[in-house]
């Protein structure tokens, strides 16, 4: 029987609902962390592999990049590649980044597509009150989505938007210290799910049991939107604001997935990786804008 993997980023369960529904459709299909899982080298034999992620400050989430720059494909590069990300209304350039990744590895991603799901980054605006009237228009849009990944369909991806990326470059450069501006309060009842749903192992707790952030954050909203006792906040900003997670995603299953190790075969040593040192002109360009798109942001 024909292999099937997907490999996904999610924090409040959007791209895990999507992820989940793919391997449901394509049988004998794995799901892999890209936050959690440490092993790099992809034995050979998958028909599809796939990569599903959520749009951050309208483009890829560090974690993402970081994790495919990673990968190797070496040994599946006949295979049928795809990628959805799940966005509030704007996916920017996140499936560019996919491509441009992936070329540079020889491999063409042959179909990708964006998926508007319900948007709840709550550190910058409130919780709508239409989750359940999202929720479904989204399986709606997704159908056609899965149906052509199911008949191999291919598509292009749109180029490169130079100010989008100029905004994206920018706000990225915060994320992972914007931690910082977390607290807990006296509510925490130290239940430890924050540190369960976290993708990135961002979250510790101390000896009496409460959460402490690292600083390595990628803003996905975990630790906020789950906590039961919603005593997890940033700034003076999400007190009284609503919480949202994917009614069909608990986090047993975002646990479940982080501390997922044992489901893929793979090799012991990890791929290649190297940085580029090199500066492009819209990294430069971006450094001026980055504190007037924070603000705009109101962050």
């Amino acid at each position: 029987m024909n292999k099937n993997i997907v490999y996904v980023f999610s924090g409040t369960g959007n791209s895990l609902k999507v992820a989940k529904d793919i391997a449901a459709a394509l049988s004998n299909c794995e799901i892999i962390s890209m936050g959690s899982d440490h092993r790099f080298d992809l034995e050979g034999g998958y028909e599809t592999i796939g990569f599903v992620f959520p749009t951050y400050y309208r483009g890829i989430p560090r974690k993402v990049e970081e994790y495919i720059r990673h990968l190797n494909l070496e040994h599946n590069k006949n295979a049928y590649y795809y990628s959805i990300t799940t966005m509030g209304k704007y996916d920017g350039n996140a499936l560019f980044h996919i491509k441009k990744l992936l070329k540079r590895k020889g491999i063409r991603i042959h179909y990708a597509k964006a998926l508007d799901m319900f948007s709840n980054y709550v550190i910058s605006y409130d919780m709508r009150d239409t989750i359940a009237e999202e929720t479904k228009q989204s399986e709606i849009d997704f159908e056609p989505i899965l149906q052509d990944i199911k008949n191999r369909k291919t598509n292009k991806v749109a180029p490169i938007e130079p100010f989008q990326e100029i905004a994206y470059r920018s706000l990225i450069k915060f994320v992972p210290a914007m931690d910082k501006y977390y607290s807990v309060s006296d509510d925490c009842t130290k239940c430890g799910i924050c540190e369960k749903v976290c993708p990135v192992g961002n979250i510790d707790v101390d000896e009496v049991g409460h959460p402490y952030f690292k600083h390595h954050c990628e803003q996905c909203m975990a630790c906020i939107q789950f906590c039961p006792k919603k005593a997890i906040n940033y700034k003076d900003k999400t007190q009284n604001r609503k919480r949202y997670t994917h009614p069909a995603i608990k986090y047993t299953d975002l646990a479940a997935l982080n501390g997922n190790l044992k489901s893929m075969n793979m090799g012991t040593n990890s791929a290649p990786f190297s940085s580029s040192s090199k500066k492009s002109f819209l990294g430069f360009v971006s450094i001026p804008f980055a504190y007037i798109i924070w603000k705009i942001y109101k962050m």
